[in-house]
């Protein structure tokens, strides 16, 4: 080929270029009802197939209109022809809305699609992620009320006969508690949460409750601290039934919205729950053992000495105390079940607790530590104890004697990883507490016992008057 026809293949294809490039250009200016515009902005959607990502055969586009987007297959591999259905589609949705065209160009999304209720979701949950009874129950009850103040749903009216809301002499509606289980008020609070789609709970609407719940602390710090504390953890149980666990089965009989509630959400962190310890133990064991009996010193002693939790304490069977080795061995039984794998062990117990046991159970007939030897209701959701007279009994000598807690009896297992940490370090703290990390003992339950100075203030002493 000579040098001259060379050149002029070189310059047409340059011209076919330079005309190549202005069209591209100008697409951005043709309406959508030309094909051309769609041209550029076509593509293929990806997968996975065998652990590699591929590009779907048929090109695709993205279309709004009226505030609405859709991703639409439009069925061929070549670019001219998905082009024009793009066009076709447009054209659609500008004479005859989202509706029609969805049932002609994308069938699967005309169809009304069901987002599933609270009540719905909790269902399947439960039935399907095989959580523990009383865990199931904290993560529901978090659902429902974030659902319920998000939704601003209170007390309930009483309904008649008719189905029509009850009225008084003044002819003001008469309402049910929705903390009221015998009149039917909790039941008839639950049934109007558990109607909601989950679709209000949306990023916006959660974040609005989770500042509402905190302000309505007030301004001081302390109350800020513990309301910041409780939507923290509200937050993280209703956020739990959304967990790969719990959702692993729940997708394929439901439709849940997108994105899913809680994702994305940034929860407090837990602030100032370091235990400060307000108690002079000693003087208390010793005070315990001059003004408890019964039942009530027994639940002291597993309290503070053992650092047994309330539920460990409430079913803990005389068969589980190991007399020949000195331990309380914590282990499942047909009534209890330990809250992890870590919770599982064997407590120590001082020479002195044991030589009081053996005196227990030389009295004791029944297979509880703590009578009644009455069994508790099982497979119940919420918290029932068998002891509830005694706690009772206990709690308000403890705050006759300055121990002011709510849980004042987890404040016993407190004031017991305290000493341990300050007596014999973290790790024993740990140990005798069953807690899975190390970094729960140190942020929860340690504080020192032991005065820890320098000494300097020995530099203050003048020492002519020494």
């Amino acid at each position: 080929m000579s040098e001259r026809a060379r050149s002029n293949m070189d310059q047409k294809s340059g011209q076919e270029v330079a005309k190549v490039v202005p069209r591209e250009k100008k697409t951005k200016t043709l309406p959508k009802t030309d094909s051309r515009y769609w041209l550029a902005r076509l593509f293929r959607n990806s997968y996975q197939n065998g652990g590699e990502t591929a590009l779907t055969r048929d090109w695709c586009a993205r279309i709004s209109r009226a505030g609405r987007r859709e991703t639409f297959n439009l069925g061929s591999p070549n670019r001219d022809a998905a082009a024009r259905t793009a066009q076709k589609i447009y054209t659609s949705l500008l004479t005859q809305g989202w509706e029609k065209t969805l049932a002609e160009f994308k069938p699967k999304a005309a169809k009304p699609t069901h987002i599933a209720t609270v009540g719905e979701f909790l269902a399947e949950v439960k039935a399907t992620a095989g959580f523990r009874a009383s865990t199931f129950t904290v993560y529901s009850q978090s659902l429902r009320q974030i659902t319920a103040e998000i939704c601003d749903i209170g007390d309930q009216p009483a309904l008649d006969e008719n189905g029509q809301p009850k009225r008084d002499r003044k002819k003001r509606i008469v309402y049910l508690s929705r903390r009221d289980h015998q009149t039917g008020g909790r039941q008839a609070w639950v049934a109007k949460v558990e109607a909601q789609t989950l679709d209000v709970l949306t990023a916006a609407a959660v974040q609005r409750w989770k500042l509402a719940y905190i302000e309505k602390a007030g301004t001081a710090p302390d109350a800020v601290r513990r309301a910041t504390n409780t939507a923290g953890s509200i937050l993280r149980s209703a956020r739990a039934l959304f967990s790969e666990r719990a959702l692993k089965y729940v997708l394929e009989t439901l439709t849940l919205p997108t994105p899913l509630p809680f994702a994305g959400l940034k929860i407090p962190k837990m602030g100032g729950t370091r235990y400060v310890s307000r108690i002079n133990t000693h003087s208390l064991i010793k005070t315990a053992r001059l003004e408890l009996s019964g039942e009530p010193f027994k639940i002291f002693c597993l309290g503070l000495l053992c650092g047994l939790r309330k539920r460990e304490i409430d079913t803990l069977l005389w068969r589980q105390v190991d007399f020949h080795s000195g331990q309380i061995c914590i282990e499942a039984t047909e009534l209890f079940q330990p809250k992890s794998e870590e919770s599982f062990g064997a407590i120590d117990l001082d020479a002195e607790l044991l030589g009081l046991m053996r005196a227990w159970k030389a009295k004791d007939k029944g297979e509880f530590v703590i009578a009644p030897d009455l069994k508790p209701q099982k497979h119940v959701s919420r918290s029932n104890y068998r002891c509830t007279r005694h706690f009772k009994t206990l709690y308000a000598w403890l705050k006759g004697h300055g121990v002011s807690d709510t849980k004042k009896l987890h404040t016993l297992r407190k004031e017991l990883g305290a000493v341990l940490a300050s007596e014999q370090g973290i790790f024993a703290a740990q140990s005798v507490l069953r807690h899975a990390q190390i970094s729960t003992t140190a942020s929860y339950y340690t504080d020192k016992k032991k005065r820890i100075t320098a000494g300097l203030g020995l530099m203050l002493v003048d020492p002519d008057k020494a």
